[in-house]
């Protein structure tokens, strides 16, 4: 108990410090803007570089890849198919889009590295990168065409090939595959480069942390719609992601023992942020504005009986 606590109260006091930032109005929007800015255009490529660039890679590693590929596509296709066969019960047009996808980037990576460490993360970051090709190239593509009725593929390309993470990702497999990661990092420029990054990466939790208990705003939801929704993603995530986990850790040799409990931090992320973003309709933007929210604070009960189950 004393070291589930140890582990969780920084974490939760970090949150709460975001709840009163807001109260307080230490913080606003334009400066949790800028905190994303910094997370998302710095300190999370950082971390992906010097993760994706150092970790050994394994060619069996793609089979991950394609695995949680797949995994996130089928879990798209229930949520859709069910809100085509049950719309009585499944009102939401975008239900297949809250169905599938995981909120990786800004709270994945702040949780597991505050709770496993920032040195771990490697282990959920082959995770993350199958997911990465499923938001841009099938998730972005599907709720736009949902949204707008067109999906430009080479807009898509391009922005992908522009995100910051994507280019820390490309660079650290690229550094990685040519053996040049460590020698560059013994000459003056790469060693003072490698350095700045080391300093960058202690900021990303925190920073995260503060962000996510800003956003934290709860208003009034429909609550029997909200349970049905929520209680959806949780069966056909688990339901799934249980005999996965089996398959992958069979199928796939040399993965980290912290592995198992790196991909239920994966499936027990909320759906992505960026969902409302693409929702013309109002009612139903707030609607899933609102379910991400309450989905965040079940993730992090879940994360809580994760560290327990793993210290006990």
């Amino acid at each position: 108990m004393a070291e589930l606590l140890q582990r969780l109260l920084p974490i939760l006091l970090l949150i709460f410090l975001g709840i009163i930032g807001r109260r307080l109005k230490i913080l606003d929007d334009n400066i949790v803007h800028g905190l994303k800015n910094i997370i998302i255009k710095i300190a999370l490529p950082a971390i992906l570089f010097t993760s994706f660039g150092s970790m050994n890679l394994e060619v069996s590693y793609l089979l991950l890849f394609l695995f949680i590929f797949i995994y996130c596509i089928i879990l798209y296709i229930i949520g859709d198919s069910l809100q085509k066969l049950i719309p009585k019960v499944f009102k939401k047009s975008y239900t297949g889009g809250y169905s599938t996808g995981f909120e990786f980037g800004m709270i994945g990576v702040g949780l597991f590295g505050a709770i496993w460490g920032m040195e771990k993360l490697p282990v959920i970051m082959l995770i993350g990168f199958g997911h990465e090709l499923f938001i841009w190239f099938i998730y972005v593509p599907l709720i736009s065409v949902n949204g707008k009725g067109h999906f430009n593929f080479l807009h898509t390309l391009k922005d992908f090939l522009k995100t910051p993470t994507i280019i820390a990702i490309l660079f650290g497999i690229s550094f990685n595959l040519l053996n040049i990661y460590y020698t560059f990092g013994d000459t003056l420029v790469g060693g003072s480069i490698y350095a700045t990054l080391t300093f960058l990466t202690p900021l990303t939790s925190p920073l995260i942390l503060l962000v996510i208990g800003y956003s934290l705003s709860f208003k009034h939801l429909n609550i029997k719609e909200a349970i049905i929704y929520i209680s959806l993603r949780w069966i056909i995530v688990l339901g799934l992601g249980v005999p996965l986990l089996y398959i992958i850790l069979n199928l796939i040799p040399n993965l980290d023992p912290l592995f198992p409990q790196a991909f239920f931090a994966f499936i027990l992320l909320p759906a992505p942020y960026i969902l409302p973003l693409f929702i013309d309709n109002d009612n139903e933007s707030e609607f899933f504005s609102q379910l991400l929210v309450y989905s965040t604070m079940l993730s992090f009960i879940g994360y809580i009986i994760l560290l327990w189950t793993t210290i006990n």
